[in-house]
């Protein structure tokens, strides 16, 4: 049993945020030759923290800190490895 009202337009989001996260993943592996990786880890870093808005928002609230840490984890080696490339200004 959900603790709060349903919304209606709840499951538009729900694809919307299922979507993102798809094409966030798409546009990582088009750009893994990009800036020695970075840009695709950060990529794929966005896609996991929709993928974590989904499941919190489903009710799985004991999956956001799990997914806060690689989303974390993910955007910074990005950012790290774009900076040593060269990339990052």
């Amino acid at each position: 049993m959900r603790r709060f009202p349903f919304v209606p337009g709840s499951h538009f989001i729900d694809a919307i945020e299922v979507t993102a996260c798809l094409a966030f993943v798409v546009a990582g592996f088009v750009f893994y030759g990009a800036c020695n990786g970075g840009d695709s880890l950060i990529l794929f870093g966005v896609a996991v923290a929709f993928l974590g808005a989904l499941l919190y928002r489903t009710g799985a609230w004991a999956t956001i800190i799990p997914f806060a840490l690689i989303t974390l984890t993910l955007i910074a080696g990005g950012w790290y490895g774009a900076s040593v490339a060269g990339c990052s200004p």
